[in-house]
């Protein structure tokens, strides 16, 4: 049958962030933790350790307490990373927010703020590179009310839990809101730090560390609660399931760092942190080269794709890169392909996981299988849990397809002020529904079908998008290729395929329906339609294709409405 439950050799351990900080401090003071290329700034152990205690001490001077969330919006600055422990070491908890997802965008940023009832919010400029100068022009379009208030006395009425603003300045701004400068002093009072030391014992790794919101894609994005105990223990796994090297380099996008922080601290490895939100293939390129990283993560499918194709990849020395982790998509195997080709050296993983669960499945893509209906995301990893169940909830046999269940260590907490929505997403002994349709083989292998909510209807037939896009993605033009289902009064649904060309490309629905009929695809597979876009839309987080927004866009290209 469809369940498989992961070794357990390694034990799970019990350790918060802060007490994770001292010890590893203790242990290699001197060591780099993270390089900012940005800034140049290469941060020590010992670093991060004074800093965050102290900024620690001057959040509590500011009213911060245990259980408070303390959010923030800058990019890749140091600053970010000694947020990250003290919050730890208050036993508050941290709200990360992307800027890449956020933008300038007042409802979006307000919604959040608001779901999570933020105590203290700290922000810095635009691209989090330079001191702000007194600039914060999109503080100020949030809360116009910040320039005449004092610090420490915000009365926001439509944001009322938030009681203190930071900004990433180096001298007073006049507004009312502290530099980070003036917290760093505040907590340099002796009392106020041994206060902080004496807190450390009472905390618990269980309880919610981090909020992430989820990418949006069935709705208004869901605020997830996660642990240190999740996230710590996850990290270590799927760090050993990968090889993340124990000492050297390895380069982190922005995107995953929220995640991967920590992995200094259990793979032994100094994180590069590139200068830019997505770093273009020539910055990863160079940052390689001049690092000499051992390993690149997390990409998603295009980064990756645009790393291993880009025509100067032969000009930069790569040689130390030993292994790639992608993660986001299924991964094709004429791109595995390629990449053994170009970078031989270079082992490249894929990871199934999500905001959610985290990782639970890895496996190197050589060992893919992307032929059939699905895509190979990996082996289950230590202490996790996965079984395959039909409507019904009952597991189904090895082979059949079926809603894939997770349960383990790195399950979220809860869905923050959203406790029906936890109880549907959860079961009564502790399983998580994770929306995917997903195959076991007898090997214990995973292979993803698709999600159930964009399964098509067409005459009687269920029928997953992966099923059609597999085929159509081998076309030689074919740079993506995303179907839908679009309303159609004889059949439910019909299947569009929306198709995004090669550079340089021209084809028509003529010559898809010929491919179509050359490959031999079989007639209810067949798209009725074919739509020729330039880009497709993406869900607020920029990860992932937003199939409800393609529909709309597919139905208004094609003149069609809602069957009533």
């Amino acid at each position: 049958m469809s369940y498989l439950r992961g070794a357990t050799d390694d034990p799970l351990l019990d350790v918060t962030f802060g007490q994770l900080l001292d010890d590893t401090a203790a242990r290699w003071p001197d060591r780099e933790a993270y390089v900012f290329k940005k800034t140049g700034s290469r941060v020590t152990f010992a670093d991060i350790q004074l800093k965050a205690t102290r900024l620690a001490a001057g959040l509590k001077a500011i009213g911060t307490a245990r259980g408070d969330v303390v959010a923030w919006l800058f990019g890749h600055r140091p600053e970010w990373i000694y947020l990250y422990f003290a919050v730890a070491k208050l036993g508050a908890i941290a709200m990360p927010l992307m800027q890449d997802r956020v933008g300038r965008n007042v409802d979006i940023m307000m919604y959040f703020l608001n779901k999570t009832r933020v105590k203290v919010l700290i922000m810095g400029d635009d691209e989090g590179t330079n001191p702000t100068d007194g600039r914060t022009p999109f503080l100020f379009t949030l809360f116009p009310e910040i320039k005449t208030a004092d610090p420490g006395k915000l009365k926001i009425e439509r944001l009322p839990t938030l009681t203190s603003i930071v900004v990433l300045e180096d001298r007073a701004t006049g507004i009312g809101a502290y530099t980070m400068e003036e917290v760093q002093s505040l907590g340099s009072d002796e009392m106020l730090l041994a206060e902080v030391r004496m807190l450390q014992p009472q905390l618990s790794c269980h309880d919610t560390f981090m909020l992430v919101f989820t990418s949006g894609s069935t709705g208004q994005p869901k605020c997830v609660e996660l642990s240190t105990y999740a996230l710590h223990n996850n990290i270590r796994f799927i760090g050993k399931a990968i090889g993340m090297p124990k000492e050297g380099t390895a380069l982190y996008q922005y995107f995953s760092f929220r995640f991967a922080v920590i992995y200094p601290f259990t793979a032994g490895c100094t994180l590069i942190v590139p200068a830019s939100m997505s770093a273009p293939a020539v910055e990863i390129m160079e940052i390689i080269q001049e690092e000499r990283c051992k390993a690149i993560g997390v990409l998603y499918l295009k980064q990756c794709h645009d790393l291993f194709h880009d025509p100067r990849l032969g000009e930069y020395d790569l040689s130390s890169l030993d292994r790639v982790l992608v993660t986001g998509n299924v991964t094709p195997k004429s791109l595995v392909h390629h990449a053994a080709k170009v970078l031989p050296n270079a082992k490249m993983f894929v990871g199934y996981g999500g905001t959610e669960f985290m990782f639970v499945a890895s496996t190197a893509a050589e060992h893919m299988v992307a032929e059939g209906k699905g895509f190979t995301v990996g082996k289950l990893l230590q202490h996790a849990e996965m079984k395959i169940v039909d409507k019904d909830c009952q597991v189904v046999p090895l082979g059949n397809e079926g809603e894939v269940y997770v349960r383990a260590y790195s399950l979220f907490n809860r869905y923050r002020g959203d406790e029906e929505k936890t109880s549907k997403a959860m079961t009564t002994d502790g399983w998580y529904k994770t929306g995917d349709i997903g195959v076991l083989d007898k090997e214990g292998v995973l292979k993803l079908v698709g999600r159930i909510s964009d399964v098509i209807i067409r005459n009687s037939f269920n029928m997953h998008p992966t099923i059609v896009e597999l085929p159509l993605s081998k076309h030689p033009k074919v740079q993506d290729v995303r179907v839908v289902g679009v309303p159609d009064p004889a059949s439910v649904e019909e299947i569009c395929a929306c198709v995004i060309l090669k550079k340089g490309q021209t084809a028509d629905s003529q010559e898809m329906m010929k491919f179509c009929a050359e490959i031999e695809m079989v007639p209810r597979e067949k798209p009725g339609y074919f739509l020729f876009m330039d880009e497709f839309p993406m869900t607020l987080t920029r990860r992932k294709v937003d199939r409800k927004k393609l529909r709309l866009i597919a139905m208004e290209k094609l003149g069609l409405k809602e069957v009533v």
